[in-house]
């Protein structure tokens, strides 16, 4: 049987049974998560496709993730690829950087999609993966074996992938290295997603279950939520933009206000509320850190949103406007040429021809 980490049930509205803090009234108030809020904003999810075994010697190079991505993500914005590895260990490398070991149980992904090299001795010559290859293993709906390399000492890894919307997640993605990696826990989500493919394979009764393909890119999308929250309590002072505001106590509960109800008519004195703090202190630290004012990453915000729902549905450009905190069509359609150089109308058709 799956079991999911503690807090981690979904409640009605999207937020997590974690986030629930009781008071002596009875009342439940959320203690709500930036990193959280943001990465639901950016609408990432997760999969995994491929339960690899590996034996040394062994090298090979992955392909571009966009050919990839036209087979089982074709509407994702961004791919980033990842490796779960479970027992031995292996060389990772992207491009002329030096090569990382990952030794099980460790994840190592990579936000910007870099093609990479995977190896039991970084000094082998890889041997690359075609595309075509790859998709032929691959199927949106089910995780494939894998078995290859020169019957030797073995390495065990998921690979899978996480998507999300490009612009919006932009930020984020910007600040994070090439190569991210980080050890996990017993409990974390990572080993749940290990046990969860190994299960399937040796009960295949289960894995024709209704509801096990979500579960496991559930666990997937938790997965990258660990693996970034590991390298932001792993930074020592970040100087700005999205990892230095999570690491900074009123920042971080502001940015969770804003991205956990962007189109709630927030005031500066309702952010500085539910941050703790004073309304100078909050736009202080908030300019410091995010680089602009508090109610003006509000707005740019709001329109990349905009910006977003203009390209991925066919909502009025009234409500699109409405939901983005303008009173008039007018007036919106000025705000979204100036932060992106055309109108919303030229927005929506170019994204409908691309």
């Amino acid at each position: 049987m799956i079991r999911l980490p503690k807090g981690l049930i979904d409640l009605p509205d999207g937020r997590h049974a974690s986030g629930i803090r009781r008071h002596e009234g009875g009342r439940a108030s959320f203690h709500m998560d930036a990193l959280s809020e943001i990465l639901r904003g950016i609408r990432l999810s997760g999969t995994a496709f491929i339960d690899a075994e590996l034996s040394a010697p062994w090298s090979v190079q992955t392909p571009t993730v966009t050919a990839l991505a036209k087979r089982l993500a074709p509407h994702a914005g961004r791919i980033i690829p990842y490796h779960l590895i479970f027992e031995g260990a292996c060389t990772v490398r992207v491009g002329a950087e030096p090569a990382l070991v990952v030794e099980a149980p460790e994840v190592v992904c990579f936000p910007h999609g870099d093609v990479h090299q995977l190896a039991s001795d970084a000094e082998l010559e890889p041997e690359p993966i075609t595309t075509q290859g790859l998709i032929a293993l691959t199927r949106a709906d089910e995780i494939s074996r894998v078995s290859y390399g020169g019957g030797g000492a073995k390495t065990k890894l998921v690979c899978g992938f996480f998507t999300c919307d490009r612009a919006l997640s932009e930020r984020l993605i910007v600040q994070l290295p090439r190569a991210l990696k980080f050890r996990v826990g017993v409990d974390s989500a990572a080993m749940l997603l290990s046990g969860a493919v190994r299960d399937m394979h040796s009960r295949p009764d289960r894995a024709s279950r209704p509801g096990m393909q979500a579960v496991l890119c559930k666990l997937s999308e938790l997965l990258f939520v660990e693996a970034v929250r590991s390298h932001v309590d792993a930074l020592h002072e970040p100087s700005s933009g999205w990892l230095a505001g999570l690491k900074d106590r009123y920042v971080s509960a502001a940015l969770a206000l804003i991205h956990g109800e962007p189109g709630r008519p927030w005031t500066l004195e309702d952010l500085a509320a539910g941050s703790g703090t004073s309304r100078s202190t909050l736009a202080e630290r908030f300019i410091r850190i995010m680089g602009q004012a508090p109610m003006q990453y509000l707005s740019q915000w709001r329109l990349h949103l905009a910006a977003d729902a203009l390209a991925s549905s066919d909502r009025g450009m009234k409500k699109v406007a409405s939901d983005a905190g303008f009173g008039s069509i007018a007036a919106f359609g000025r705000a979204f040429k100036r932060e992106f150089g055309v109108s919303p109308a030229r927005w929506r058709q170019s994204s409908t021809t691309s």
